[in-house]
């Protein structure tokens, strides 16, 4: 799937939840998909321009009870909730991990055990904050709503977040055995 039409069926994801300015999508995907998935904002405004005028989304105004001009939200159209739940039900191939840091640990076997270490404890604080923010949402959601329908937008938000924080369970756990054997290599070195 190209980058492009990725962004395009994350924005109907935002969109099928609920009408949202230009801005509050760049700050919903900030929030919502960061961990897992980003998009430039720059290709947000023209994605959503093509989706306009696919008829995937409108454009309405909204008037503020304020000296402000009224505010522009896009929603979701009917074509773009039936070209939604058609792509969320398309086969897909497995994708593949793309992270620099495999590539490094594969080469670990050239450099001092300890110097790869700490490159270990680098990289796993970072999971470690990435964690921390799946635990957070997941709290955050789970107080909000105590029981979800299958066909609450919710149900699947919790679904994506428990598989980021396994994800990261596994990451840190991966990391934790790799420094536990270069610790012992750095022992029986001594």
């Amino acid at each position: 799937m190209f980058l492009l039409s990725l962004i395009r069926y994350a924005l109907l994801s935002l969109l099928a939840r609920e009408p949202l300015s230009g801005y509050d999508i760049k700050q919903q995907m900030n929030d919502r998909f960061a961990p897992f998935w980003k998009a430039g904002s720059n290709q947000v405004y023209p994605e959503l321009s093509k989706m306009e005028s696919e008829e995937l989304v409108t454009l309405i105004s909204v008037e503020q009870h304020s000296y402000r001009p009224a505010r522009k939200v896009y929603e979701i159209t009917e074509t773009g909730k039936t070209t939604l739940a058609e792509w969320t039900i398309e086969p897909k191939e497995v994708e593949k991990v793309r992270d620099d840091f495999l590539i490094k640990a594969y080469n670990s076997w050239m450099i001092p055990p300890a110097e790869m270490i700490e490159r270990l404890k680098d990289i796993k604080v970072q999971h470690e904050e990435r964690l921390a923010i799946y635990e957070r949402k997941m709290v955050e959601l789970s107080e909000q709503f105590k029981l979800f329908d299958t066909s609450d937008p919710n149900f699947s938000s919790i679904s994506v977040i428990q598989f980021g924080a396994q994800y990261e369970r596994l990451y840190l756990a991966w990391c934790e055995d790799l420094i536990e054997k270069l610790s012992l290599s750095l022992q029986q070195q001594k």
